[in-house]
């Protein structure tokens, strides 16, 4: 029973989602800014491509799709994951 609830501590609303979104977008605009991308693994610089992809295509051009829109978050929980352990 306890695995199961802290299997739902981990459940985000979509604003918390779209929160997360913004604050990677703010971390790789840094990364980008300080020019700290060149030691970055290339399993980061790849999320970050994908990422700044998604992100076009359902912010700035706002092909909202579900499926575009899970790949976006799923794509910048990894990316923070691997930013946060980075140190740029």
């Amino acid at each position: 029973m306890s695995a199961l609830i802290q299997e739902i501590n981990y459940i985000q609303t979509t604003e918390e989602e779209y929160n997360q979104i913004a604050s990677v977008k703010i971390l790789v605009d840094e990364v980008y800014a300080k020019g700290n991308f060149f030691h970055l693994p290339l399993k980061t610089l790849e999320l970050i491509r994908r990422f700044n992809g998604l992100f076009d295509r359902v912010v700035k051009e706002e092909e909202q799709t579900p499926s575009l829109v899970n790949q976006l978050i799923i794509n910048s929980q990894h990316l923070e994951q691997q930013l946060m352990v980075q140190e740029f």
